[in-house]
């Protein structure tokens, strides 16, 4: 094992995801940054959500987490800082879902067969009800 002297990088810790001395997260609009890799989940609801027996378009609420407590008995986020979230498809089919910028659009059958068991590279604010035909599961 390579012993570093000296580096212009900070020293990773635990919770720091670096590849190659390089933050890998991606910053949003107002320079944050937005985790690309799924670092939590949200504990309130059942999942994987059935997409043909959804009732309601889905979207994390804001709010803490009733279930995910820290130590000092406060709720866990449910969503990124930005309020986006991450689907992974357990299912392959057609997910209408509202991109981070607000647009729709359509995820199809080969890119959701593309991605099946692993989060889709799409920063969501909402999975519509109308449209959606596939199971997924909710991380952020």
């Amino acid at each position: 094992m390579s012993t570093v002297i000296e580096s212009p990088f900070k020293k990773p810790v635990c919770g720091d995801m670096y590849n190659l001395g390089f933050i890998s997260m991606l910053r949003d609009v107002l320079g944050g940054l937005i985790n690309v890799q799924a670092v939590g989940t949200d504990p309130d609801i059942t999942q994987p959500i059935v997409g043909a027996a959804m009732t309601d378009d889905y979207f994390p609420s804001e709010t803490p987490s009733t279930v995910n407590l820290d130590a000092n008995g406060d709720g866990l986020p449910r969503v990124n800082p930005d309020g986006t979230f991450f689907i992974i498809p357990e299912t392959a089919g057609v997910f209408a879902v509202v991109l981070a910028d607000g647009t729709q659009f359509l995820i199809t059958d080969v890119q959701s067969t593309a991605y099946l068991g692993q989060p889709m590279p799409f920063r969501l604010l909402k999975v519509l009800e109308t449209g959606t035909t596939g199971n997924f599961s909710v991380v952020y």
